[in-house]
């Protein structure tokens, strides 16, 4: 689950008809795309932002993101099937990527494997964390982060000492862009010898599993934040379905 180039990102003539489903299939292809590159960080480069075009282009950098055009049908794009759009979104971000590389002399190996890997799991999205071994050794725990196109969820997965897998926990439905979720994705651990999750800083917020049971548990324990502090950051990364601009305004005031 770690990030390489922060993403590369395709951007959709804006308040144009489908821009907002547009934006969530290549949210999803761009990152699976990008987490392939298994840490892969081309020179002085964040991120690369990509506008739909009637030609392919490399352009400049402002600051670290690089900016490009790529040739794209959008009214094929539409008409296409599901399996095709991600088909054609891959191809558009693997190709810019190609061509940035050769521009700027970056190793083009990465985004080769990159590319076969998103074939070869059909845009399936599911990256585990690496595996920690309890306290007690008798059992061992790892995070999965798990993507479709609305939302990203977040399981803990539980395993014996031989590896053989117990049984897997959702314990968090998170919105579909790493801001929301990313900081905390980054802190898992056992508690205790039963107990594995997610935790901030000083564990003033937990959202963690048990191997005894099959519903996931939410704890708020305040020392140097504000309780409505700590329950605002959990609503904030709680998915909840947006439908329009009146639902965004709710979710940011509640």
């Amino acid at each position: 689950m770690s990030r390489s180039i922060h993403d590369i990102t395709l951007y959709y003539p804006p308040h144009q008809e489908g821009d907002k489903l547009f934006t969530q299939r290549q949210n999803l292809v761009s990152d699976l795309y990008v987490q392939y590159l298994n840490r892969y960080k081309p020179p002085k480069t964040s991120r690369i932002s990509v506008h739909l075009s009637d030609n392919d282009k490399v352009g400049g950098y402002f600051g670290s993101i690089l900016s490009a055009s790529v040739k794209f049908d959008i009214k094929k794009f539409w008409e296409s099937s599901d399996i095709e759009k991600n088909r054609n979104i891959l191809d558009a971000v693997h190709r810019i990527s190609m061509l940035c590389a050769k521009e700027f002399d970056w190793d083009i190996k990465p985004f080769k494997i990159a590319y076969e890997k998103v074939i070869e799991t059909n845009f399936v999205y599911g990256f585990e964390s690496s595996i920690k071994l309890s306290r007690d050794k008798k059992h061992k725990a790892s995070v999965l982060l798990e993507k479709d196109l609305e939302k990203s969820t977040i399981s803990v997965v539980f395993y014996n000492s031989n590896n053989e897998k117990l049984k897997c926990v959702k314990i968090l439905d998170s919105f579909q862009h790493i801001m929301f979720y990313g900081q905390l994705l980054n802190k898992h651990k056992w508690f205790n010898n039963e107990e594995f999750g997610l935790y901030t800083k000083g564990e003033e917020l937990k959202i963690y599993a048990s191997l005894k049971d099959d519903e996931p548990k939410t704890i708020i324990q305040p020392k140097n934040s504000d309780k409505d502090e700590l329950e605002g950051y959990l609503r904030r990364i709680t998915y909840r379905r947006l439908e329009n601009e009146n639902d965004i305004i709710k979710w940011m005031n509640h």
